[in-house]
């Protein structure tokens, strides 16, 4: 008697079930349709060998039982990763100061990689994820042809700037400044990281916060009428008293 197939079985062929072949296929832990490719080849050499019944092209043989993609195919939706847009993590990884693809590699291997205190999400591979999303090459990954400035040539002209608050820095770093405009692409989004035992002291001391509360105080241009000043002084933009604001 023969069985009815459904949307998720195979037709009569040497191919395994939809569903068996993705099961199997998400268990080399790949996240690409490049690394697919290799996999075909044999060119990854830590993965075993592709069984000989799932087939190499696996987006025509599936494609009326199943198929959905190549994200899909290789990472279960459990597994799967959202990543931090392209021009953000570029921002961190150029303050990182990485020099070689072999530096970013020890790095990016690291258990506990210093971007995750940041709650950013990187990819291992930038060149694969951000392939039509703006990735150039390594060198513009790293910012190596960029002339960044000394610490303190940096920290004077940010401080020109007066920033009241942490969130005036993110505002600009992130081109929501609607007086400033987009940051410089020779300024770190990330100074605590890229000065770090170069000069870095605070955030207070980058921004000039002390220096400028003082001014307004001499001035009595300090708060506005009837606020109060925070002790986070605007630094913290998660603050629960003054909501980063610098006062209440």
């Amino acid at each position: 008697m023969n069985k009815e197939l459904n949307l998720w079985d195979q037709p009569d062929t040497k191919w395994l079930p939809f569903r068996s072949a993705r099961n199997i296929a998400r268990t080399y832990c790949l996240e690409y349709r490049e690394e697919w490719d290799l996999l075909v080849k044999e060119e990854l050499r830590d993965k075993r060998p592709l069984p000989e019944n799932i087939p190499a092209n696996p987006e025509k043989v599936y494609r009326h039982v199943g198929w959905q993609g190549w994200k899909d195919w290789l990472i279960h939706p459990d597994q799967l990763k959202i990543y931090t847009p392209f021009y953000e993590a570029r921002e961190f990884v150029r303050s990182m100061r990485f020099k070689t693809k072999k530096q970013w590699q020890v790095y990016i291997n690291q258990a506990n990689p210093v971007h995750l205190k940041y709650k950013l999400c990187i990819p291992s591979k930038p060149g694969l994820e951000y392939k039509d999303k703006s990735w150039k090459n390594w060198t513009d990954w790293f910012g190596t042809n960029i002339e960044f400035k000394d610490f303190r040539t940096t920290r004077k002209f940010i401080r020109s700037l007066n920033f009241t608050t942490f969130n005036d820095w993110e505002s600009y770093c992130n081109g929501r400044s609607q007086k400033l405009g987009q940051k410089a692409e020779n300024i770190y989004a990330y100074p605590d990281i890229a000065y770090k035992n170069k000069g870095w002291e605070s955030w207070s001391d980058w921004l000039g916060i002390d220096l400028l509360f003082s001014r307004r105080r001499e001035t009595g241009n300090y708060l506005p009428e009837g606020a109060e000043g925070c002790r986070c002084k605007g630094l913290d933009p998660d603050c629960i008293v003054c909501d980063g604001k610098g006062y209440f």
